[in-house]
């Protein structure tokens, strides 16, 4: 997994690229998404807000953290190329003495998705202090019969090491959204025991 900023909205949200690949096919993605990072609105109880969207030309996309800037498509390209809205996690600070930053779900009810014979979707996300993030991704049927996801539990992105990537990715900073104003990215391994 490989998160980096790809530019900033004009209400201050920012926006994120990510992609997951398989560690021994690195450029070739077989997910991709945009993020976007902003505060909950002030009626809501979380902390931060995370929705993720499809992208209009994933094609275009490929690799575009480990690409220089000049190189990516630009902050008005970003913008033009945000397409369907898939999720909202709303999540929150952990309480103090845990092992996780911040936690949260999707609603209940989930998104709508058709992918594998689901008609819904759910998510729920952890961000932990040690860099780590799980994600529990689950697609359901009509009858709400689980049709795609693990069933165990979450799976376990744990910050890969910098000597696998020629330290040039910096560690997680989960900070930023609350703040906006430092920079997330990140790469991941998976540990999906």
């Amino acid at each position: 997994m490989l998160t980096c900023p790809a530019t900033e909205m004009v209400d201050g949200s920012r926006v994120l690229y990510f992609e997951q690949a398989f560690w021994r096919s690195p450029e070739k993605p077989f997910r991709q998404r945009f993020y976007m990072v902003k505060p909950c609105p002030k009626d809501m109880k979380c902390d931060v807000e995370l929705s993720s969207y499809a992208i209009r030309d994933v094609e275009e996309y490929k690799n575009f953290c480990d690409r220089p800037k000049d190189q990516r498509p630009q902050p008005e390209e970003v913008i033009a190329d945000i397409a369907e809205h898939l999720t909202t996690i709303h999540l929150s600070r952990c309480e103090r003495g845990k092992r996780c930053l911040y936690k949260g779900s999707t609603p209940p009810e989930g998104f709508p998705n058709s992918w594998s014979g689901a008609t819904y979707c759910t998510s729920d996300l952890s961000i932990h202090k040690n860099g780590e993030v799980h994600i529990w991704d689950k697609g359901f049927d009509d009858d709400g019969n689980q049709v795609w996801g693990t069933k165990a539990g979450p799976y376990e992105f744990k910050p890969a090491p910098k000597s696998n990537y020629d330290d040039m990715f910096s560690p997680l900073n989960f900070s930023a959204p609350l703040t906006l104003e430092k920079k997330i990215e990140s790469s991941f391994a998976i540990d999906d025991q």
